[in-house]
């Protein structure tokens, strides 16, 4: 806290009590003026030092005199009771220092949100892409994992089904048909991965030896896909099924087509 000077000082007081103050006690005391006169010659650094030595209330006494120290106490101490002030100690410095202690639990990154984001690996860029083939070679343990659980559904299905509760039993079934159908998906996409892949194969045979590629229509690779198809169910036995329904769903189709207007009229 920064001293203030004997101008500073009196101008805490009023105007018309100072003057009053001065004139009196000037002309009762003759050490006042002397004092006052030695303190006009030294700089303000040197007044302040003697003001600091001598202490506020006694400073006040010698150079106002009594009535002016009284008041001045009186004033002093109406402003304590005004704004309560905290013990400073004797050493304290005059100014407030402006370094702050910075605490040892503090944020590293200040403007950066320190809550945590929740990302799913799928759809993050940080991932990288995704590679079908590559998911499929690392987690093809699934498979076998997927029809053991199939195999668990259904046996639950049966128990559920015997002891009488057909709602339970219901929603097995469907559960089973979800993961069947998804087998189905995979069966048929791992078919033409590997038509693609003959293709490819052969192609870069082609090239190798000076030849030009071949590229086939899609009508040639949607062939390929159902001759393979055809080979893999005769393998597992259910080709013969497959035809069956197959032929079911077309006629139930042709059934369902309108007839055109040379089929409905006789126009040929």
């Amino acid at each position: 806290m920064k001293s203030r000077s004997c101008s500073e000082l009196s101008m805490d007081l009023p105007e018309r009590d100072v003057d009053n103050v001065e004139t009196e006690q000037a002309q009762d005391d003759p050490a006042i003026t002397a004092f006052r006169a030695e303190l006009a010659e030294l700089p303000l650094c040197k007044v302040r030092e003697v003001k600091e030595k001598l202490g506020l209330k006694l400073f006040n006494k010698a150079y106002f005199g009594t009535n002016a120290s009284i008041k001045n106490d009186q004033s002093t101490r109406q402003g304590l009771e005004k704004k309560p002030s905290q013990y400073r100690g004797q050493h304290r410095p005059k100014e407030i220092t402006s370094k702050k202690p910075v605490s040892t639990f503090r944020p590293v990154y200040q403007n950066i949100n320190n809550t945590k984001k929740r990302r799913d690996p799928r759809f993050d860029a940080r991932s990288g892409l995704f590679k079908q083939r590559c998911f499929e070679d690392n987690y093809s343990f699934l498979n076998d994992l997927r029809k053991q659980e199939i195999k668990d559904l259904t046996d639950e299905a049966a128990n559920c089904e015997k002891s009488g509760d057909v709602e339970t039993a219901m929603k097995i079934r469907e559960k089973i048909r979800r993961f069947n159908d998804r087998e189905k998906t995979n069966a048929e996409r791992k078919i033409k991965q590997e038509t693609y892949r003959q293709l490819r194969e052969e192609n870069i045979r082609r090239m190798t030896q000076g030849e030009r590629p071949i590229f086939e229509t899609r009508a040639k690779v949607r062939m390929m896909n159902m001759e393979r198809k055809f080979i893999q169910l005769k393998k597992e036995k259910r080709l013969d099924q497959y035809m069956r329904r197959k032929s079911k769903k077309q006629a139930n189709r042709e059934a369902k087509r309108k007839p055109s207007f040379e089929e409905k009229y006789g126009y040929q």
